[in-house]
Parts: C-alpha cells; structure tokens; sequence
C-alpha cells in the first residue's frame, strides 16, 4: 500500500471504524499546542479516542507526501456535548513505516475546541 493509500485508509477508518490498526505499537504522539508527548501505541489509542469521539466525520483538505513523512490539513466536524456542531482544523505531521503510522505531531486551536465542548 502505498503512502497516500495509507494515509486516505487511516483518516476514512476513524469513523469507519478499525482506525486503530493503522498504530504501530511503538508509536509517538506530540501535542504541539499542549506541548505534551506520549508514547506507545495504548497512550495515542486513549487520547485520540476521545478527541474522534466528539467528532463525526473527518475532511483531508490537504496532504504533502514525502514518502515515510506526510503532513495533513484536517477539517473535523464536531459535536459537544449539548449537541452542537462545529469544526476544527487540525495540522497533523505523520510518520509511516511499512504499513503502520509510527508518529503524529498534531497543531489545532485547544482553547477554542475546549470552549466549543464546554457551551450551554
């Protein structure tokens, strides 16, 4: 599979379903905004759960393939709690080796999402 086809896989999976077996289980996952790092394929599993739980469909406005690194503009459409929709734009930089994604640095507006999650 090529680099692109993993890539359109893995984003078409998070609410397909299976996103989760594109991780490879030594995976390293940077929160640029926070300025957070975890490792491991379980930690990136729990934190990006949660964040595609409250989305319901995922837009690839743009992608730069350079072979094992590729950087994506993502246009999630979200749903907070009370059930309002919204978007957020998410830069994201992957690293793929063979088939799995081993790295994601990710870029969006955390305080805006956490005031879209928390209105009345």
């Amino acid at each position: 599979m090529d680099t692109e086809e993993l890539i359109k896989n893995y984003f078409d999976a998070i609410h397909q379903g299976g996103w989760e077996s594109y991780i490879a289980d030594e995976f390293t996952f940077v929160n640029l905004n926070l300025d957070r790092v975890a490792y491991g394929k379980q930690a990136y599993l729990e934190g990006a759960g949660k964040f595609f739980a409250t989305t319901t469909d995922v837009d690839v406005r743009e992608m730069i393939d350079k072979g094992d690194k590729v950087a994506v503009i993502a246009r999630y459409t979200t749903r907070n709690p009370k059930g309002r929709t919204g978007v957020c734009d998410v830069a994201e930089f992957l690293t793929i080796e063979g088939d799995k994604l081993t790295a994601s640095s990710i870029f969006f507006d955390s305080k805006a999402l956490f005031e879209f999650m928390t209105q009345e």
